[in-house]
């Protein structure tokens, strides 16, 4: 059994070595020829490259310049809106307190047209008071006089 596994292990050696032990190694030349090849399908990669980086490039600057388009009306729009919200809320207020303003104007000249005629009003209860005895007891009452 150990030289039937031998034999085989043997003869498995050499089915895969003969490929390589058959061939002639390259000279040199043919290696040179070899590598400029390489060298010349590596450069034609390159260039193949260069170009989709290129357009890639060129893509994204659109790319870029459409959204800076974009965000430059999307601002403009946003503070035009603000400007026009505080615009409205300073007219807003205006109108709002115009009046208010007129309202409290008319009451405060009430109360002066009130407090001339509360003095002619005390004058001519004194005066009444002067003539009516029993008044004259309800304005001492009330610290009229």
């Amino acid at each position: 059994m150990k030289k039937q596994a031998l034999l085989f292990m043997l003869i498995s050696f050499f089915a895969f070595m003969q490929p390589l032990l058959g061939q002639d190694r390259p000279t040199n030349e043919e290696r040179l020829i070899r590598l400029e090849k390489g060298v010349k399908n590596l450069n034609i990669r390159f260039d193949e490259m260069n170009k989709r980086f290129d357009d890639l490039r060129s893509d994204m600057n659109k790319r870029f310049d459409s959204l800076q388009g974009f965000m430059l009306w999307g601002f403009g729009i946003t503070f035009s809106g603000m400007f026009i919200l505080i615009g409205f809320i300073l007219w807003d207020r205006r109108t709002t307190l115009a009046p208010v303003v007129n309202e409290t104007k008319e009451l405060k000249e009430i109360i002066d047209h009130l407090k001339k005629d509360d003095q002619a009003l005390k004058t001519i209860l004194k005066e009444y008071a002067k003539e009516n005895e029993a008044f004259a007891k309800i304005m001492n009452k009330a610290a009229m006089l």
